[in-house]
């Protein structure tokens, strides 16, 4: 596969593949979708965000054209709660690191599900949060997507190994949770 990563002056990642790669010859995206991505489907890597991009499809029998449900809605509504949950102070790992009964990565598998991705069992959720937690580790923290796709995209690790890249990844991700955290209601 011969594939080249670019970031346009609109800030867009385009992503040319010849031969396509799950049908498609080219992937754009923003950074902003990047950070949802990673958000919402539990992905551990900016590597793995752009890997599911690139072979992710929506189910779209999915969306109820009556309430506006799809897909994503779940993992929405679940990393809303667990923001919420976690702003209150509740706690869904056990004090052995173990993952309770987790809505979000169950939510998250749904949407996983509905965009033809593997999904995550909690021993790989748990692996990977102990992989996130281990500094200089050499570990590539993984939730299950295989990012054998993206590693000969010419320019993709410059992009990921570059520092102003990381930045704006980071102010994305931050703008992303800060959209779903709740609101502390105003009293006059």
């Amino acid at each position: 596969m011969s594939a080249t990563f670019e970031q346009d002056a609109n800030g867009l990642c385009i992503i040319r593949c010849d031969p396509p790669v799950n049908g498609s010859d080219s992937f754009v995206f923003t950074p902003e979708v990047i950070a949802s991505w990673k958000a919402l489907l539990g992905l551990a890597s900016t590597r793995e965000a752009v890997a599911a991009i690139m072979q992710g499809r929506e189910d779209t029998s999915r969306y109820d054209p009556k309430t506006g449900r799809g897909v994503w809605t779940g993992a929405f509504e679940a990393l809303e709660s667990a923001l919420a949950d976690s702003a209150t102070g509740v706690s869904m790992l056990a004090a052995d690191g173990e993952v309770l009964d987790d809505p979000l990565t169950a939510a998250r598998n749904k949407t996983r599900e509905g965009m033809s991705l593997p999904v995550m069992s909690n021993d790989i959720d748990v692996r990977m949060r102990a992989a996130l937690t281990m500094d200089g580790s050499g570990v590539e923290a993984s939730s299950g997507i295989d990012v054998a796709c993206t590693q000969d995209i010419e320019g993709l690790d410059a992009f990921l190994e570059d520092e102003s890249s990381q930045a704006m990844l980071d102010e994305c991700e931050e703008r992303f949770y800060e959209s779903l955290m709740p609101r502390q209601s105003q009293q006059n």
